[in-house]
């Protein structure tokens, strides 16, 4: 058995750190069945004086109060002691504890890609270079595997064709690919861990994934793409400088292939009515509106509620969130109908303007997501503006502090003037786009779009799926053009 160093103070004493070390150590050794990390019988030998942990020898005696960490696995073996067992018992190659990290990185050239990026390659060479990196300094191989979701027409070219490759830990491996096109670039690593429970090994597999973008260049939206696509804004000039806001921020929120940018397009294009510059959402519903049905199934949803804004319970319904917010039913009831609540004729439009817009407005989104009651109308100036439409106090006084500490030099204050979004063509877009990277009822839009999630996306943006299909119909122009 190897022997540890005597380490003694200048009167020739044992010092008391290793004292306590020794103690510490036997018990863990003794009680414990903790083995020496560099024990031939671990399934892993390290080498002695190589990890400062408390079941290793210090290199020096000077060195003993480095030697005092234990790993995950050690603390569980000490919570659960199994009778026998070692650091390393019973774990195949690669088994690790379940909070072991690691990141897979693919080398293009010099450059190493650990997160998402787009990458510019006018490369002639196939080759690339990937490897794991971890604070683990064993020699455990990890499986892995490179796909390639190609762009436009997303075909999965898999490196290698069938099943995985192997890695071994901070080793770099060099790989030839068929081609390198426009695409997602996907690199999963695959670790096998161990955690106890009930006093048992239970096996897993922990994966890792980075992807990141190739492109030849940059994606850039044009003038006559929007004109072509949202022929019925005849503005060009401000398309213009609506394409050259999303040209200048677009990489920054994710935006750089073909697919996300067609669903950004499709959505905000939707939602701004072909990206106008009108004045906010309309409050003007005539008796023949087709879209009565979004007020009839309005529900509280938006905290915080305003319990204490003297809101209109008239013609509302009591606070409580998920349940019908208006009393309303129907534009009109017949005498012999039951259960139904007509629409006050006041709010029914009979002439477009500011004045009905406000009245309207003000009363239906009263007493949620920051604002006040209708009194104060919140509900009007907080309506949907910008190109996708951000409703609701709460998210202009977000917006507005967001775009304070991040994009100072084109601020203006969205709480105190929020119509201003709808007129300043960089805010316009900014706003659609910190919507968009915001992360939404526990979705990423840009994960949704990777994925082809017309639904959910519609679902995140405007609460509702009715509209999907006019959506798509503007994303399958997109993405062919």
């Amino acid at each position: 058995m190897a022997q540890e160093q005597i380490q003694l103070d200048d009167r020739n004493n044992l010092s008391a750190m290793h004292i306590a070390r020794t103690v510490a150590h036997e018990l863990a050794h003794g009680v414990f069945n903790l083995r020496q990390t560099f024990s031939d019988k671990n399934f892993v030998t390290l080498p002695q004086g190589t990890t400062g942990n408390l079941m290793d020898y210090p290199t020096s005696p000077a060195l003993a109060d480095r030697y005092t960490a234990l790993i995950k696995i050690q603390w569980d073996l000490i919570h659960n002691p199994i009778s026998t067992t070692g650091l390393f018992d019973g774990m195949e190659e690669g088994a690790l504890s379940s909070e072991f990290k690691g990141t897979p990185v693919v080398f293009l050239g010099d450059t190493a890609i650990r997160k998402e990026r787009l990458f510019i390659y006018n490369d002639t060479s196939k080759t690339v270079k990937v490897k794991f990196e971890t604070a683990d300094t064993s020699k455990t191989k990890v499986a892995f595997q490179l796909i390639i979701t190609t762009e436009p027409n997303n075909i999965k070219l898999p490196y290698p064709k069938t099943g995985c490759d192997t890695l071994v830990f901070n080793e770099i491996k060099q790989i030839r690919l068929d081609s390198i096109p426009n695409g997602k670039y996907t690199l999963t690593c695959k670790v096998k861990v161990k955690t106890l429970k009930n006093k048992k090994e239970v096996e897993s597999e922990k994966v890792f994934t980075t992807h990141f973008f190739i492109r030849t260049k940059k994606l850039e939206i044009t003038t006559e793409l929007l004109k072509s696509i949202f022929a019925n804004n005849p503005d060009t000039v401000r398309l213009g400088r609506v394409a050259r806001a999303i040209n200048k921020y677009s990489e920054q929120f994710g935006l750089v292939n073909v697919n996300r940018m067609s669903h950004f397009l499709a959505q905000v294009g939707y939602e701004s009515d072909g990206f106008k510059g009108k004045s906010g959402e309309g409050g003007c519903y005539t008796k023949t509106n087709t879209n009565w049905s979004i007020w009839f199934s309005l529900t509280w949803k938006e905290r915080p509620f305003c319990n204490n804004c003297n809101c209109d319970t008239t013609l509302n319904l009591p606070i409580q969130r998920g349940s019908k917010k208006l009393k309303w039913t129907a534009v009109e009831c017949k005498a012999e109908q039951k259960d139904c609540y007509a629409v006050p004729d006041i709010f029914i439009c009979k002439k477009a303007g500011k004045e009905q817009d406000s009245l309207f407005l003000s009363y239906v989104y009263q007493c949620e997501g920051g604002n006040g009651n209708s009194s104060t109308g919140d509900g009007y100036k907080y309506r949907g503006h910008g190109a996708i439409q951000l409703t609701w106090k709460k998210t202009y006084q977000a917006f507005d502090e967001w775009l304070r500490n991040n994009y100072p030099k084109v601020y203006k204050n969205v709480v105190s003037n929020p119509s201003v979004i709808d007129k300043d063509e960089e805010l316009f877009v900014l706003s659609a786009l910190w919507f968009w990277s915001s992360e939404k009822k526990n979705k990423k839009l840009n994960d949704c779009a990777d994925l082809g999630n017309y639904e959910e996306i519609t679902r995140v943006i405007s609460n509702s799926t009715k509209t999907v299909e006019e959506r798509k119909k503007i994303f399958d122009k997109l993405i062919k053009t």
